[in-house]
């Protein structure tokens, strides 16, 4: 009686580890494709304050993360909310701060 119970959880196994061996073995025999995933078109933009005053009038103040600038972007009119040219700010000397403190 258990030589039917046997073969038949021996088969069980069998199956499993053979649809686990496919699983783990796919990627291997699979070409590689080519990545279709696309970075966002504006994610250098760091927002460092989304109300801030300069020179008198508000709007953003935004860093730049590729060379690190800082810009402030004015609003317009509060009725409708637009946004002027940006302004440039400053350059934050961010490779300094590997230099030892003085």
């Amino acid at each position: 009686m258990t030589l039917p119970i046997d073969r038949t959880l021996k088969s069980i196994l069998l199956l499993i580890a053979l649809l686990l061996a496919i699983i783990a073995l796919r990627p291997l025999f699979e070409p590689a494709g080519s990545v279709l995933a696309q970075t966002a078109r504006f994610d250098h933009v760091y927002v460092v304050s989304p109300m801030f005053l300069y020179k008198g009038s508000q709007g953003l103040l935004v860093l730049d993360k590729r060379n690190a600038n800082v810009w402030f972007i004015p609003k317009g009119s509060q009725e409708n909310l637009t946004y002027q040219n940006p302004v440039f700010v400053v350059r934050v000397p961010f490779e300094k701060l590997d230099q030892a403190p003085q």
